[in-house]
């Protein structure tokens, strides 16, 4: 479990993007569910309590997963409020956490109570090699964790990038272009969907401007089967 970037707002609130993030587990005490998981010394580095309350709609009433410590697992819903960490634990302190994996799809953390002795000697490394970012700057470094692929268009080869999912990046740049546009039409009485790749782009003084159909356009970039890239990005043609 390491650290790969480091965020700390102006509120001293810490997000972390880890390399991966242990899952943890769970038994059931006094009729509360206690969360954990170790490090190879057997020391708890991470801690969750749910604690049973008398009235309902925990998690406004949804249903949550639970892995025990026994490899079964248990579904809990409407009375089980989270408690932060367990105070049996130690001391731990809330952070956000996720893993390039996640955040690369979709941004957003989730809360993890962490050891705090163990935060603060992982804080203390991180900072030998890395420095602390905007959570902004981080979010546009998740989004380019992908493997990324020359975009061909109407069988030429244009200055931007495509992922799995039909994202586009400027190749210079980096920076996200939105080159997809979704089109509801009225075929002989019947509404019809298509998608079309279509954006412009400066070519020296020269505007060049791409209008082309999404699926040929992803077919000619990505080396994936027809059905991966229909799945991977939800086309409607």
């Amino acid at each position: 479990m390491e650290i790969l970037k480091l965020i700390k707002s102006v509120h001293g609130s810490y997000y972390v993007v880890f390399d991966e993030v242990p899952e943890i587990t769970y038994e059931e005490i006094r009729g509360n569910y206690v969360g954990s998981t170790t490090d190879l010394e057997g020391n708890i580095i991470a801690s969750h309590f749910l604690k049973r309350e008398r009235f309902g709609k925990a998690f406004a009433g949804r249903e949550i997963k639970l892995k025990m410590k026994n490899g079964s697992t248990k579904i809990i819903k409407d009375y089980w409020f989270d408690h932060g960490s367990c105070k049996d634990h130690g001391e731990f302190i809330g952070i956000g956490a996720g893993t390039v994996k996640e955040l690369k799809r979709c941004y957003v953390y989730f809360s993890y109570n962490i050891n705090k002795d163990t935060f603060e000697k992982m804080i203390n490394e991180y900072l030998t090699r890395e420095k602390l970012y905007e959570y902004r700057e981080v979010e546009k470094w998740c989004k380019l964790q992908h493997k990324w692929y020359d975009v061909i268009a109407n069988g030429k080869k244009i200055p931007f990038m495509m992922n799995k999912y039909g994202e586009t990046v400027d190749k210079f740049t980096k920076e996200r272009v939105y080159s997809r546009l979704n089109l509801t039409r009225n075929v002989k009485g019947k509404w019809k969907s298509y998608s079309y790749f279509k954006l412009n782009y400066k070519d020296g003084n020269r505007t060049v401007k791409i209008e082309a159909n999404f699926l040929e356009t992803l077919k000619a970039t990505l080396p994936y089967s027809v059905e991966d890239i229909v799945k991977n990005c939800e086309i409607r043609n």
